[in-house]
């Protein structure tokens, strides 16, 4: 469901290698809360604590600057389908102890044949990209006094798992994904 790609430009694109299978959430091994942790300082903290992460700029921080995160959308589809997507940056809005975050990605696969592509080791043009796309959900935890609160986790499946915002975090939200949408260099139409 997530995992470890190195990432290399190659011609007019890039070529994406799997590593090993890797997990975004859990305050121990999770990469969300671990490349969080790296930055914060005492005075950060809920409520209304808002947040960023670059994966690109936090693989550099930790000295694996070809690395990138994928992750299949519809692993366990009905219908053969092919969903990668390459998380490009989280948004973080941690407050009573819970974080809703925001996904930026960008659509390597979308609804495709999973017979056409090794997905080991493929490559995709700028032109077979799709982004920005935005993902929403939310995680128990928060972040207190300049640490990671809480397990981290999101919650199991339930027929409620919609993400509710108030004002504050929808406005935070929706200005970051409104910068990002101006910021990305290519679009797929």
């Amino acid at each position: 469901m997530y995992a470890l790609y190195e990432k290399k430009a190659e011609g007019n694109g890039f070529r994406y290698k799997f590593t090993r299978q890797d997990s975004l959430f859990g305050c121990n091994i999770g990469r969300i809360p671990n490349f969080l942790r790296v930055n914060l300082r005492e005075s950060d903290s809920e409520p209304n604590y808002r947040w960023q992460i670059s994966i690109a700029d936090s693989f550099k921080q930790i000295g694996q600057p070809d690395s990138t995160l994928i992750i299949n959308l519809k692993p366990k589809s009905l219908t053969p389908n092919l969903s990668l997507y390459e998380l490009v940056k989280v948004w973080g809005y941690s407050d009573h102890g819970w974080t809703p975050i925001l996904f930026q990605l960008r659509g390597l696969f979308v609804d495709e044949d999973p017979t056409t592509t090794n997905v080991r080791d493929f490559c995709r043009s700028k032109q077979e990209i799709d982004e920005p796309i935005f993902s929403m959900m939310y995680l128990s935890g928060t972040v207190k006094q300049g640490k990671i609160a809480g397990k981290w986790l999101p919650p199991g499946p339930s027929p409620t798992n919609s993400v509710l915002l108030w004002p504050n975090a929808f406005t935070y939200f929706a200005s970051v994904a409104a910068r990002a949408i101006q910021e990305t260099p290519f679009q797929r139409v």
